[in-house]
């Protein structure tokens, strides 16, 4: 009945027949759900196996690419990855079903992370829409090697009846209006078993034909004179106009690779607006018909849509199961990062976990949070510690030096450039570690080549005719609303995807007092070997008041007040009075500095309006004569409500 998986045609009556001994195979409910969530599990396992991925920034790029959805690692361990997807192609619209259903998810993430990992591992998922969250997320462990095989307990013990199942499961989505509707593109091992039916419905025409029209995605055979030769009714539904047999692909001004796909042999994926609404088209294949199977699915997910009020709660998503030890500080290598709490414990295992990775980082907080302490902690605990850390801050670098500052410049690239050139920072850092603080501020012209480095690891120095390649991690940060700034054409989106592969978010002082008085004695510590004086103390009563301060200036603003009452307290006992009128000293500062803002406030705008009218709203050429960024100009617009 079957050779290599494809259906002998001389036996082809015995179809039917075969299809009722699988079905008596599954033969109650419970059965026939667990063999169609087998399939779909098995055959996504595979596809994520042949995705290539030699790395979670490739995988987290070829999932989004593929139009399944948005992954970021919440948490890494030597016992298990944790993956968040948002957009989920499979139950981003369902509602609660009481159970988890991305199986084919969960396969493709099983197998990708195989091929990283170079050991067989399975994912299971523990958040799902269909169980009424508002993503899904998958836990990625070692394959114990006892998952359920049904192809055992099958009369025919081949791998073929995979043909058999697939088949039946696709009838039972097309016929339910409650089941999973397939949105995503098939990959290339779902698409190799569909083009083997497919070879077969090109001589077994009413058979095959009911196959096709039962798949949920737009269908069409092309064959290698560019006539369509099978569509199935979504497909023929789809087009605007009457769809007539052996049409070729000009007349209906399909974009179609099928010349290149049949040259090469391989499948050819890209994106494409159709009647206003984006979609992938993939185009594989079938060789020994001398045809293409072309898919067209459409995207519905908007990769635009982003959680903004759910960054702050990355924290809370990390296992607790997988706390850091009270060791967590001393596991270290840099002996001076503090964690007292355990949220600070959790976090710092997770850091510790995700710097052996090469992985784009993205550290979100507020300013004074320890964002720059903590991207050297990644560089030290990774593989490149031996190698240069070089921090640049962005908020520093003028617009128009942006580019020599990262890349460098050749000699003679512009007037007045040094006659030897310039060596770039990223290049500074060769097999190290960059750290871009507030990288929000970096123009968006020069976002580009930045993206281009990072996909690529090369670039152009400034008047340069060849590229350079260089090897250097990079960690970037910022204190600013990049989901905003994207909206707002300020940030581009591609870039915001390529650093956000692992996010590190920092809690506010304030959301973890218990790090204060760890903090306290840290800094008094430092204060006395810089001052070479005894060192001070501050007694129980005064640390609760550091604790139950709200510290908008965070890490920073308390090391300030410290080093202040240092100097103020003669005694070596700071006491609790000596801090109370320090911080209401420091609330009247802040009373005062208020006014004195709301009066600068003012003046800026007022000089903003003025200069904007000069320039005719021009943004660029405002922003230069103010001496700014043009992203600080349209947040200043925003902030002070100008209207142009």
């Amino acid at each position: 009945m079957f050779n290599n998986g494809i259906v002998n045609y001389q036996n082809y009556n015995q179809v039917e027949k075969n299809l009722k001994n699988v079905l008596n195979l599954a033969n109650t409910s419970q059965n026939a759900k667990a063999v169609e969530e087998e399939i779909y599990y098995n055959t996504a396992k595979n596809v994520g196996r042949s995705l290539n991925v030699t790395d979670y920034n490739s995988l987290s790029e070829k999932i989004m690419e593929l139009g399944i959805g948005q992954i970021v690692i919440t948490d890494m361990s030597d016992e298990k990855i944790v993956f968040r997807l948002d957009d989920c192609f499979t139950c981003s619209d369902m509602e609660n079903m009481g159970k988890p259903v991305c199986y084919f998810e969960a396969g493709i993430l099983a197998g990708a992370v195989s091929t990283i990992s170079n050991q067989d591992m399975d994912a299971v998922e523990v958040r799902c829409n269909a169980l009424g969250d508002s993503y899904c997320e998958f836990e990625v462990t070692r394959a114990s090697g006892k998952k359920k095989s049904f192809h055992d307990e099958s009369d025919y013990g081949k791998t073929d009846i995979n043909m058999l199942y697939l088949t039946i499961n696709s009838l039972k989505l097309a016929k339910s209006k409650n089941q999973i509707q397939s949105q995503s593109q098939r990959s290339t091992q779902d698409n190799k078993k569909l083009n083997d039916a497919l070879e077969n419905a090109l001589e077994a025409d009413n058979f095959n034909q009911n196959i096709i029209d039962s798949i949920p995605n737009y269908l069409a055979v092309i064959n290698n004179a560019g006539i369509v030769v099978r569509i199935n009714k979504k497909y023929q539904e789809f087009l605007s106009s009457a769809f007539k047999k052996d049409t070729n692909v000009i007349s209906l001004a399909w974009e179609s690779k099928y010349l290149e796909v049949l040259a090469t042999g391989e499948p050819a994926i890209w994106q494409q607006l159709i009647s206003g609404k984006e979609h992938i088209i993939f185009e594989s294949p079938i060789l020994e018909s001398k045809a293409v199977l072309r898919q067209v699915i459409p995207v519905e997910s908007d990769f635009i849509k982003l959680l903004l009020d759910k960054i702050s709660e990355l924290e809370k998503q990390i296992d607790s199961k997988n706390k850091a030890s009270d060791q967590a500080e001393s596991d270290l290598k840099d002996p001076g990062v503090v964690v007292d709490s355990d949220e600070m414990m959790t976090l710092v295992s997770y850091i510790k976990k995700v710097s052996k990775t090469d992985a784009s980082i993205l550290m979100r907080g507020e300013s004074g949070t320890g964002k720059t302490m903590f991207a050297e902690v990644v560089h030290q605990e990774s593989l490149r510690s031996d190698k240069p850390f070089i921090y640049i801050d962005c908020t520093t670098i003028p617009k128009n030096f942006f580019e020599t500052e990262l890349f460098g410049y050749t000699p003679g690239a512009f007037t007045g450039a040094s006659k030897n050139g310039k060596i770039g920072k990223l290049e500074m850092a060769q097999g190290g570690t960059v750290f871009l603080d507030e990288i929000a501020e970096i123009p968006i012209e020069i976002q580009s080549k930045l993206l281009r480095f990072l996909q690529e690891k090369k670039f152009e120095k400034m008047g340069a005719v060849t590229t350079q390649t260089v090897d250097t991690r990079v960690i970037a940060a910022t204190s600013q609303n990049l989901e905003a700034m994207i909206q707002e054409g300020l940030f581009r989106k591609d870039l915001y995807y390529r650093l956000n592969v692992i996010n590190i978010v920092l809690p506010p002082l304030r959301e973890r007092s218990q790090e204060i008085p760890g903090l306290a004695t840290k800094i008094l510590d430092q204060i006395s070997r810089e001052s070479g004086a005894a060192v001070k103390k501050i007694d129980e009563t005064g640390l609760r008041e550091l604790m139950n301060y709200n510290w908008p200036g965070n890490i920073r603003e308390l090391e300030n007040l410290i080093k202040r009452l240092t100097f103020l307290v003669d005694e070596q006992i700071i006491s609790k009075d000596a801090i109370v009128r320090e911080l209401n000293s420091v609330e009247s500062m802040n009373v005062f500095t208020g006014q004195v803002k709301s009066e600068i406030n003012e003046n800026q705008k007022d000089l903003i309006v003025r200069v904007l009218k000069n320039c005719q709203n021009n943004k660029s050429a405002a922003a230069e004569k103010l001496g700014i960024t043009r992203q600080t100009l349209y947040n200043k617009i925003k902030k002070y409500n100008i209207i142009l």
